[in-house]
Formats: C-alpha cells, structure tokens, sequence
C-alpha cells in the first residue's frame, strides 16, 4: 500500500495551521518595535541625547545663512533671468541670422546695460539691513557704471538708426 502523505498530521488541522501562521509572524519580527523610539518628544537615548537633540536644532536655527552678493527678491532673481535669457538669444542671433544688422549690434548693449542697471539699483535698495561689504560697494559702482555706459551706447546707436 502506498503512504498517506496526509496521514502524520495531527487530527487539528486548524491549530498546526493557526502555529505554522504564528511562527512566520514570530520569524518576521515585529514591524512596531522601536517605534517608542520614533515619537516625539521620546529620550530613548537618555537626557544627553534630548540635550544633544535640542542643541543641533538651535544650532541648525542659528546658522547664518549664506549670502549672495545681489540680495535679489524672488521676482527680481526672475527678471534677470528673463533679461539674460533674452541678451543671450540676441547675441546669437547677431553673430548668426542677422550677421550685418545693425539693429542686432545695438540691442544687445542696450539689454546688456539694462541689466547692469538693474543689478545696480538692487544693490542701492540694501533691503537686506547690514551694511554692504568693500566688495559689494566696489561691484555696486562698477554696475552703475557700466550700466549707464551701455545704455548711453545701445540707446544712441538706435536713435541713429531711427534718424536715418
């Protein structure tokens, strides 16, 4: 006669069942251990691991944050990229598409001076409060500058052109 493979269970199917179901959710682990850990406000590590906690969130608070040399609104930063994406798209298309137009030699000093202008009078506002660095106040006049100049030349070339 051949073997039952049925016959060494045990009469209760269901507790080797309810066993077997048991000892995979023994061999998985528990999914919430630890999880005292995670709650907030928790010392698991002890007082120095709340002290250490407290002192990296002030330090993180207080850190100074890194400054830029144009202290520019969220609008301003999209203005100049608006200007310069257009100052980019002019000058290629002056050394390519409109090689010998004057109108192409001309627009781009203007933008070129509008922005420089721009940056200047950003740098003038000083919403920021601190007083400037050597470096910014040297930069700021420098834009101004050359702002101007660039603007004089771009505006010039096309009231001579308007003229003709």
């Amino acid at each position: 006669m051949a073997k039952n493979k049925n016959s060494t269970r045990s009469v209760n199917y269901t507790s080797d069942y309810a066993r077997q179901q048991e000892n995979i959710r023994k061999a998985k682990g528990n999914p919430n251990k630890n999880i005292h850990r995670k709650k907030n406000g928790s010392n698991y590590g002890g007082a120095d691991y709340v002290a250490r906690r407290q002192a990296q969130k002030e330090e993180e608070q207080n850190r100074p944050r890194r400054e830029s040399v144009f202290d520019l609104t969220p609008t301003g930063r999209i203005i100049f990229i608006v200007m310069l994406v257009i100052v980019v798209v002019l000058m290629i298309l002056g050394n390519s598409t409109l090689k010998g137009n004057p109108l192409a030699n001309y627009l781009p000093s203007l933008m070129v001076g509008l922005i420089c202008c721009f940056l200047a009078y950003n740098s003038f506002l000083n919403r920021s409060g601190k007083t400037p660095t050597t470096f910014q106040t040297v930069l700021k006049w420098v834009l101004a500058v050359f702002g101007v100049l660039y603007t004089l030349i771009g505006l010039s070339g096309l009231l001579g052109l308007i003229s003709k």
